[in-house]
């Protein structure tokens, strides 16, 4: 070791200067109240240059959406169900005759009117509901929690399966004009995936930029492909498509309404799509309502043109259904073929196909994230999907949507045939429920006083398309169970009851966590004890014993050996030659078991039941690049992890850094990282005080500008100052980091003490949110700063609490 520890009998003399200095840091650090941390959050180049730079929070008004952007990101879904609800349709019809080609005109015709009733159902929903949230706001809100659920977790599956259907037949397309590449289609639409989820991670604004010349080059090529279509056909130069490797055809003489109700359920793929402006109100610029809304129309007028467009080429050119080539494809090629630069139209139409069936996707990117945030305010989903990232956009919804999606993809292996059937019951099911909500929700406007003329049409539009996507809902339900909606109806009832348990365990948490009405926070109790974890002696051994004995305050400091049994002589031996450390080493004894367990187990004994905590010290040590050191860093963070979720032992991390000032230490500060003015908040508290006294204080950082807590609600809770630091970035690490730096700064006799607070459940560990890792990533290599994670146990035996 190059630079001892000081000596146990106590730390070197400190003069009256170095005790005037270190009144005044206190004194400034209890005068400030609040400050603002303006620096963007450090991040690796390479996240950087893909993601881009972090973004603070008052820039999400510069990242709302004009009407222009809000169309290609909220409606390419809509407008690229185009590509494929025709032909959806056509197959259910060839299947069961070809002369049954002929019904897909009246069966379009009557989806298109369904899309009309819908979209004009939903106008009304924006107005009505202009915080966003679409079918679960209303249903939750109208209907109660579990209609609400029901709503959620359909649209949940709709988004899933819109990626994955978007993504693999905007890939088929690109197939389907170029037949060698018929073979890569998984592949590609993975790679597809992960572009989309690169783009989106880069923010709303940037993703609307990206995917607006797609989205408009593919309304303005097939409008003019069906323009040309019209004109070709009255002049009689239309000619009939061809199709390579079509479907085998049924030979009934006669179709009945079993199979023109299947076709309809099939061509409604059409109305995918439309509930996602609804849920994205908050993303438009003001008037936020009166925006959605009228990009609600728009996207309604030009589905239903480019819907009814396709069908009628299809049917013009006798386009069928193909194994190897879609029907939009088979149109496109008969309208584009004879004139100048024919084949240059088609192929740009095929190219822009695939770029709206793929951006497509985007129109869940954008309503998943939001969606299951809205759920985790509510507690009905894990915490972590509640919160933004760097770019302001919900990142872990984002990312989460995309494994769920690949997954998907590569278990359907991108068939767009296989993954359709799953398709519509998600989507049918939340449009129902929020139809009927927003029917109860102008009856109660009547009940309210609200005069009838003003609501009856309203409840008239919002009735029928209730009960419209009601008949769909069971006409799906009838003719695709057995084709897959089977899976669909089994996946929704199990995430609404996961949403319920969840929801329960948060409110039995948040019960648990809060003071009752005159209940008292608990006194300041001393660790029980301390004990350094050892398998090896070196600076970083040095450094943790010094530290614990300056936490120590009379409690009894114990070097426990948790390294190999064959490296035991080795290690004591060295130890009983520093002379400097002053404690002993104990080993634990072989009845404890082997590893992990048997340090685990060697501890729990050392906790008494008067209700204080143990204090476990990690050493942090500087090892060579090895296999060897690769094992023990592995083997520390198993024992890490495992001891952050043990009940009443608390947990110190020395840092990276052991620079010399760390030997001239002869105090510790304690700083307390606290959300709210909580039972596991005001429970670290009382251990920071318990070890540095009024060398304690509290620091909140504020990821808004509204703080949780007030320094006047916190000082009638607890006894030690607190300081508000607000956090443009939303960053956590960062500005404790700060805080940190500017104790050990002002003294440099000072060993700062990171108060963290760890709730420690027996089950369900996933929902809580890991922001213990953050920290610790921010302070690794700040020097003579430790992390202490103080936990508050819930769900263990009575003595735990």
């Amino acid at each position: 070791m190059t630079s001892p520890p000081p000596p146990d009998s106590g730390a070197p003399p400190t003069s009256a200067e170095d005790t005037g200095a270190r009144d005044d840091a206190r004194a400034r650090r209890r005068r400030r109240r609040m400050r603002v941390i303006y620096d963007v959050p450090t991040r690796g180049r390479v996240r950087r240059a893909v993601i881009g730079v972090p973004l603070p929070t008052g820039a999400l008004e510069d990242e709302l959406l004009p009407k222009r952007l809000a169309l290609p990101v909220f409606a390419s879904d809509a407008l690229s169900s185009v590509a494929y609800a025709t032909e959806a349709a056509l197959l259910v019809l060839v299947v069961a005759s070809a002369s049954a080609a002929k019904y897909v005109v009246p069966v379009s015709i009557a989806v298109a009117i369904l899309l009309a009733i819908v979209i004009t159902s939903y106008r009304q929903t924006v107005h009505a509901y202009p915080q966003g949230g679409g079918a679960y706001v209303v249903a939750s809100d109208q209907l109660g929690e579990v209609p609400g659920l029901i709503a959620a977790a359909s649209l949940l599956v709709d988004y899933v399966l819109t990626v994955a259907v978007s993504v693999a037949a905007g890939i088929l397309a690109i197939t389907s004009a170029v037949t060698w590449m018929s073979p890569l289609l998984l592949p590609l639409s993975l790679v597809a995936l992960v572009v989309l989820v690169l783009v989106n991670l880069r923010g709303l604004r940037e993703s609307g930029r990206a995917f607006a010349l797609p989205t408009y080059g593919f309304i303005i090529l097939m409008t003019t492909t069906i323009l040309i279509g019209v004109i070709r056909d009255a002049t009689g130069t239309l000619p009939h498509a061809v199709t390579p490797s079509p479907v085998t055809t049924g030979t009934a003489a006669t179709i009945g309404v079993l199979v023109l109700l299947r076709a309809f359920a099939s061509g409604c793929s059409a109305l995918t799509g439309v509930e996602a402006i609804a849920n994205g109100v908050q993303a438009f610029r003001p008037p936020q309502a009166k925006n959605a809304a009228s990009t609600l129309g728009v996207l309604g007028i030009i589905a239903i043109f480019l819907f009814l467009g396709v069908t009628y080429l299809a049917y013009r050119t006798h386009a069928m259904p193909s194994t190897t080539d879609s029907v939009i494809s088979q149109a496109t090629a008969a309208v584009w073929h004879g004139p100048p630069g024919g084949r240059i139209g088609y192929y740009l139409v095929q190219i822009f196909t695939f770029g709206v069936l793929v951006l497509a996707a985007n129109t869940a990117f954008q309503g998943f994230p939001r969606l299951i945030g809205m759920m985790a305010q509510s507690n009905h989903a894990p915490k972590l999907f509640q919160f933004v990232g760097d770019r302001l956009v919900y990142s872990n919804g984002v990312t989460a949507l995309a494994v769920i999606s690949g997954v998907l993809l590569i278990a359907f292996d991108a068939n767009v045939n296989n993954l359709i059937h799953l398709y519509l019951l998600g989507v049918f099911l939340a449009f129902t429920l929020s139809q009927a909500g927003m029917v109860r929700f102008w009856l109660r406007k009547r009940h309210e006083g609200a005069p009838w003329h003003g609501l009856a049409r309203k409840i008239a539009i919002n009735a029928a398309g209730a009960v419209a996507t009601a008949i769909v809902l069971v006409i799906i339900l009838g003719t695709k169970f057995f084709e897959g909606a089977w899976m669909v109806t089994i996946t929704i009832p199990v995430i609404v009851a996961l949403s319920i348990f969840v929801h329960r365990h948060y409110r039995r948490l948040e019960v648990l966590k809060d003071f009752a009405p005159g209940e008292e926070p608990e006194a300041s109790a001393p660790p029980c004890g301390i004990a350094v974890l050892v398998d090896r002696v070196d600076e970083g051994t040095a450094a943790a014993v010094q530290t614990a004995k300056l936490i120590a305050q009379g409690a009894p400091v114990t070097g426990l050996f948790v390294g190999l049994r064959s490296d035991w002589e080795l290690v004591s031996d060295a130890w009983r030659r520093d002379h400097t450390i002053g404690i002993s080493l104990a080993r634990i004894p072989r009845r404890d078991g082997e590893g992990i367990d048997g340090v685990l187990t060697y501890l729990r004994r050392m906790i008494r039941d008067d209700g204080s905590d143990l204090l476990v010290v990690l050493p942090n040590h500087n090892r060579r690049v090895s296999h060897a050191a690769f094992r023990a860093w592995r083997h520390y963070r198993r024992l890490r992890t495992r001891l952050l979720r043990q009940p009443h032992i608390a947990v110190a991390e020395m840092p990276k850094s052991i620079a010399g000032q760390w030997w001239e230490a002869d105090h510790v500060v304690s700083l307390v990282a606290m959300a709210k003015a909580n039972k596991p908040s005001l429970h670290a508290a009382a251990v920071a005080i318990a070890i540095s006294g009024t060398e304690t204080s509290a620091v909140h950082v504020a990821g808004s500008e509204s703080a949780a807590i007030s320094a006047e609600e916190w000082r009638d809770a607890a006894p030690v100052h607190l300081e508000i630091i607000e956090s443009p970035y939303r960053d956590l690490g960062g500005p404790l980091a700060s805080a940190v730096e500017d104790i050990t700064s002002a003294d440099i006799h000072a060993v700062c003490l990171l108060v963290v607070p760890e709730i420690v459940v027996t089950k369900w560990r996933f929902l809580h949110n890991q922001r213990t890792a953050l920290i610790r990533r921010a302070l690794v290599d700040k020097e003579r700063a430790v992390l202490v994670t103080v936990p508050y146990a819930v769900g263990f035996h009575p003595k735990h609490h």
